[in-house]
C-alpha cells in the first residue's frame, strides 16, 4: 500500500473519530451514550441460547466501539 494511500487512510480515520466525539459531546449525545451504556454496556451478555448471547453481544459491541472511538487520542 503506497504512503499516499495510508496517509489519506489516517485522514478519513481522524475525520472519523472526531465526528464521534463531536456527535456524542453535547449534552445529547451525553444522555443517548449513557441510554446505550445502561442498555448494552453494563450487562453479561451470556444466554442459554448461543444465538441469544451471540445478539446481545453484537449490541454491546457496538456500543464499545462508539465508546472507543470518542476515548481515542488521535491527535
Amino acid at each position: 500500500m503506497s504512503t499516499e494511500i495510508m496517509e489519506e487512510m489516517d485522514r478519513d480515520h481522524y475525520d472519523l473519530i472526531q465526528n464521534y466525539k463531536q456527535c456524542f459531546d453535547t449534552d445529547a449525545g451525553k444522555k443517548v451514550l449513557e441510554d446505550l451504556k445502561t442498555a448494552y454496556g453494563d450487562r453479561l451478555s451470556f444466554q442459554p441460547d448461543p444465538y441469544g448471547t451471540a445478539f446481545k453481544e453484537g449490541q454491546r459491541s457496538v456500543y464499545l466501539r462508539i465508546l472507543r472511538s470518542i476515548q481515542e487520542r488521535k491527535e
